[in-house]
């Protein structure tokens, strides 16, 4: 599919065009979504530059995301899409600039696209004007994402509070946490950790995307608001990072406590059985030393034999409990 955008005055409008009819000359923006082999040929001549395929987007290698061909820079970045509504994957987005003309190949519909859309077609917007160009599309379109992965940052870190809750936060009569709550707890938190991992590649494609145009941004053809918007963005990625080091720390610091936690109650249930098994290791010798069957013994003829016998079981089952609760073992 492809999306047209040309500038007027201060935001965005979306143009219709058919196949064979040229571009127009205020068009700042051709969006290519799932494009086909006819649509990437069609840009590509309206760009005057090849379009990446979507083999090119994925085996592109991390150093080599950034380059420029006969005057056009290709910019590729991983951005955050929603695979459906529990779960999120990362997929490459290539922006392609011929002079003013921004062009972005994407094979996934990250949420950022949508938001920037949304925002640069209402007149009074400020984002744009009529001498911008592609860049600060390609700017809008990354502050538009570096927006979204903070809100699903926030998203993140609810969960982990919630799960953080479920394991300090329990009444002293509640019973032990189950296996099956553990489980469920520690199923939770390292879906969290894998996710932010999903989340931190993608910003740091974002701020290597911001380095690379920070160096070949040139001060003659730079207007200082955008060096500054840049360098702004890029404080933004750096604090996210940041603030994703803190939530991985969380939850290393929460996997550790649920697997003392299952130490814990692993080792309460070995020390119920010990105990169990000291109790009952002295009424068993007496048990066994009137089980023999030897010619004399006197206490089974005597008609106390059996009282004395039972009596003499519970005593010394009493006793090892009796011992263990004065040294707080119990």
């Amino acid at each position: 599919m492809i999306q047209v955008f040309c500038i007027e005055d201060d935001h965005l409008r979306q143009v219709d065009l058919h196949p064979g009819e040229p571009l127009p000359a205020n068009a700042l923006w051709i969006d290519l979504l799932h494009p086909s082999a006819e649509e990437e040929k069609t840009v590509e001549a309206w760009a005057d530059a090849p379009i990446p395929t979507n083999e090119d987007m994925v085996e592109i290698e991390e150093s080599s995301r950034f380059y420029m061909e006969k005057g056009v820079q290709y910019l590729t970045a991983p951005l955050m899409h929603a695979v459906d509504k529990e779960h999120r994957a990362i997929a490459p987005v290539s922006f392609v600039l011929a002079g003013k003309l921004l062009v972005t190949v994407r094979y996934s519909d990250p949420k950022a696209f949508g938001l920037y859309v949304s925002r640069a077609t209402k007149p009074g917007n400020g984002l744009l004007d009529p001498k911008c160009s592609g860049m600060t599309v390609v700017l809008g379109i990354v502050e538009a994402a570096t927006d979204r992965l903070a809100d699903i940052l926030e998203g993140v870190t609810e969960e982990i509070d919630t799960a953080s809750r479920t394991i300090f936060n329990r009444q002293g009569k509640e019973r032990p946490m189950s296996t099956k709550e553990f489980r469920r707890i520690l199923t939770r938190i390292g879906g969290q950790g894998t996710f932010l991992s999903k989340v931190r590649e993608s910003l740091s494609g974002i701020s290597r995307l911001l380095a690379y145009v920070t160096v070949t941004m040139k001060a003659d053809d730079a207007r200082k608001e955008m060096r500054t918007w840049v360098k702004s963005l890029e404080r933004d990625a750096q604090s996210l990072e940041n603030y994703i080091d803190f939530l991985s720390n969380k939850i290393t610091f929460l996997l550790d406590t649920i697997v003392g936690l299952i130490t814990v109650e692993q080792s309460a249930i070995i020390k119920i059985f010990s105990v169990v098994a000291v109790v009952f290791m002295p009424p068993t010798l007496v048990a066994s030393i009137y089980g023999m069957n030897f010619d004399i013994m006197p206490e089974l003829n005597q008609p106390w034999g059996y009282p004395m016998a039972l009596f003499l079981m519970v005593v010394s089952a009493l006793l090892p409990l009796l011992y263990f609760r004065r040294k707080g073992w119990l």
